[in-house]
């Protein structure tokens, strides 16, 4: 077929031809090339100690180069025939050996800023999650891997294993303790507080690190958590009629002498919406 110009060959193909055609025609055209990236992927699991009323955060010891030695988010590189969720959900459990499943997880961010790898031009997306905290199990890339306490302290971040100290500046992003982490993951670290700061009191999925069952004094407290305040800075009444829309009452838990407290799940809308 002949065409007065490549613009009304072009034309032709792509609006008034089938299908088969186009495709038969596109392939046959010359394309510009592009350099392209390494796809990774990055999580951020977070939980709760309910006897110690400690948030924890999971981080791994990286085995090898590059920052071998240093702490780092779980995650890893994403397979060519592999969705970036399926990857997460994957790298975790070989990582760490905590099994998740796609409604654990929900896409953070992309960080694409150049330089972030000293490997080349890597891109990671960031997931974050609330789990229950679990027993670990180094894998194959992991030099060690451990539950990280979480505590926020005026406009800083420490997280802290036995001697180990990493503390991040909320206001600049930037690592200021002795210790460091790999990459750029203070960045994702800071992103994912900032996220469950920002939704707590309309989207409160991160009370899903109290498990399937909670007492509005559970609740305040893993709020509390996250704000750097003493839980009793948040006032049990207003924070129960705040919160009530997203709960629903399932039953009554005994503690001790007085009346049992009552307990609530997060609504299943709730729950839903995590994962979108």
């Amino acid at each position: 077929m002949d065409f007065p110009s490549k613009a009304a060959e072009k034309k032709y193909f792509e609006q008034i031809a089938s299908f088969e055609e186009f495709i038969a025609w596109y392939q046959q055209q010359e394309h510009p090339t592009y350099e392209k990236p390494s796809l990774t992927v990055d999580i951020v699991l977070v939980c709760y100690n309910k006897i110690a009323d400690e948030i924890k955060l999971l981080l791994i010891q990286r085995k090898s180069h590059p920052y071998r030695n240093s702490w780092a988010l779980p995650g890893g590189f994403v397979n060519p025939d592999e969705s970036a969720e399926a990857s997460v959900l994957r790298e975790t459990f070989e990582e760490t050996g905590v099994n998740i499943t796609d409604e654990n997880i929900e896409q953070l961010h992309t960080f694409s800023t150049p330089g972030r790898d000293p490997r080349g031009w890597v891109v990671t997306v960031s997931y974050l999650a609330f789990i229950g905290e679990e027993a670990l199990v180094a894998g194959d890339d992991a030099k060690e891997v451990g539950w990280f306490t979480l505590k926020h302290q005026g406009k800083q971040l420490f997280l802290t294993k036995d001697e180990i100290e990493i503390v991040l500046d909320i206001p600049s992003g930037k690592s200021v303790g002795k210790n460091t982490l790999a990459f750029d993951h203070n960045q994702l670290i800071l992103k994912a507080y900032q996220r469950i700061i920002n939704k707590m009191d309309h989207e409160p999925q991160v009370l899903l690190v109290l498990g399937d069952s909670f007492t509005i004094t559970e609740a305040r407290k893993v709020f509390a958590n996250f704000l750097g305040v003493d839980y009793k800075s948040i006032d049990h009444s207003n924070f129960k009629k705040a919160m009530l829309g997203y709960f629903e009452e399932i039953g009554e838990r005994p503690v001790g002498i007085g009346r049992p407290s009552k307990i609530y799940r997060l609504k299943a809308e709730v729950i839903t919406d995590s994962s979108r």
